[in-house]
């Protein structure tokens, strides 16, 4: 293995040391989610669709942003690989820029939208007030929610995946603690064997927001800071200039727009996916949030997976090494399907009980474990699909998961979903089965174009 690549050792080692931390940080976010939605929950049905109408712009705007991450830090990882420091501190300069324009546009849009946002998507009047306010106060973060996704994304391909596991682990546990501030009223709980007073400000969903738009101006603020100081070979120096270098945004718009518009295409289909649950009425609409919240217990492990071989596979590509890239490629995608199998079968046996963590509503509860149960199948090939289209971008294939991702949601998801729910009268049960036969689909796809080799070309090795 050629010395530019991450590390030394065998590929095992080198592909482990990078993976554990993006899966740690995916499982500690996970879990602090299931934290934050149950303590939404509590508070009804009502407020826990109040958040969930949101969940799907939200996803979409994350998703682009992800889009961004990738046109900067495939670029890092080339550089790197090739052994071309300059190159590599320049594209991180550009990123700076990257982050300011998204963060400022997306926050401008966000805040002259949010009392329509909620309403397109079909909240209902009762809920329609808070849902707006939520999106209002969450957004008011965003050109921190922007380079915690851009910084990230550079700095897992550089190598360190331990930043980002720190600080979004940190804002995570910040935001759980501020929700004990912001949303429950003044209260006085019993702590071991005495009363204890706790401060509380009472405002329910706004104050979930508001905890949340705090959180993520620490980890961006971090993740930012983390970004430009990394070692003497990477440490960003703005006396070398900060100007727009049309080569490498030119390269960034090639390698993330498609990587862009395969979120947006996926995040706008669970848009209008959100809107057709929430015609269904107000249970179902809370059960879709609490199940697909919980899902990603069976994926997060792939996401992690992923994160390190779009590094090493980057890489590798940039160190000429076809041999390299394709090995890490194939272990990271052995390694999710393995991890997720596991725990696809765990989801299935405690559903009911994982649901039950979220929210009081027996109805709620009972339609989201059956909706995990549905969907437990089809957790192996999504996890797949996962690794393998971070790993076709590293290597520069990035309209295949594009083209991918919009012939499986608008042509798979969306239509069986209209069918077996307006046709067949299945429920929120015919979306669930239109979403895992769309992830099915989407692993078969991904696994025979990785094994294919058409993606050789596009790297040019």
């Amino acid at each position: 293995m050629t010395t530019n690549l991450l590390g030394g050792g065998t590929r095992l080692k080198t592909m482990w040391r990078l993976s554990w931390p993006a899966i740690m940080e995916q499982i500690l976010s996970t879990m602090v989610s299931y934290v934050d939605t149950a303590m939404v929950g509590v508070l009804g049905a009502g407020a826990t669709a109040a958040v969930s109408v949101n969940a799907a712009s939200l996803w979409l705007i994350s998703g682009i942003l992800a889009g961004v991450g990738v046109g900067y830090s495939v670029q890092v990882s080339n550089a790197i690989g090739a052994g071309d420091d300059s190159l590599a501190r320049d594209v991180i300069r550009q990123g700076i820029l990257g982050t300011l324009v998204c963060g400022a546009v997306s926050l401008v849009i966000f805040q002259i939208l949010a009392g329509y946002i909620p309403l397109w998507l079909g909240a209902k009047p009762d809920v329609l007030p808070h849902a707006a306010a939520y999106l209002r106060y969450y957004t008011l973060a965003m050109p921190w929610i922007a380079a915690s996704a851009i910084f990230s994304a550079i700095l897992r391909c550089m190598g360190n995946t331990k930043a980002p596991l720190i600080f979004n682990t940190l804002a995570n546990l910040c935001n759980l603690a501020l929700n004990c501030l912001f949303i429950y009223e003044t209260r006085t709980v019993r702590l071991l064997g005495r009363a204890v007073t706790v401060p509380g400000a009472g405002l329910g969903v706004e104050g979930a927001a508001i905890a949340s738009a705090l959180s993520w101006t620490v980890a961006g603020s971090a993740l930012l800071f983390i970004g430009l100081r990394q070692g003497d070979r990477f440490r960003v120096r703005f006396a070398e200039g900060l100007r727009p270098n049309r080569a490498i945004i030119r390269m960034a718009v090639y390698l993330g727009l498609p990587s862009a518009l395969e979120r947006a295409t996926i995040n706008l289909g669970q848009i209008a996916l959100t809107a057709l649950v929430a015609s269904i009425g107000t249970v179902a609409l809370a059960a879709h949030q609490i199940a697909n919240t919980a899902e990603g217990l069976c994926y997060l492990p792939a996401y992690g997976i992923s994160y390190a071989g779009i590094a090493l596979v980057g890489q590798s590509v940039g160190a000429r090494s076809k041999e390299d890239a394709k090995a890490f490629g194939s272990l990271a995608a052995l390694a999710a399907l393995i991890l997720c199998t596991v725990l696809a079968v765990l989801l299935f046996l405690f559903a009911p009980m994982l649901s039950a963590l979220f929210n009081t509503d027996p109805a709620v509860v009972r339609e989201a474990a059956l909706m995990l149960r549905i969907v437990c199948f089809a957790e192996p090939p999504f996890a797949l699909s996962i690794v393998l289209s971070g790993t076709l971008r590293g290597a520069h294939d990035v309209r295949f998961p594009m083209a991918t991702g919009l012939v499986c949601m608008w042509g798979v998801r969306i239509t069986l979903a209209l069918v077996l729910v307006g046709k067949a009268g299945l429920g929120l049960a015919g979306v669930w089965i239109a979403m895992s036969a769309d992830l099915i689909l989407r692993g078969v796809l991904c696994t025979l174009r990785w094994h294919g080799e058409k993606w050789v070309k596009k790297c040019g090795l």
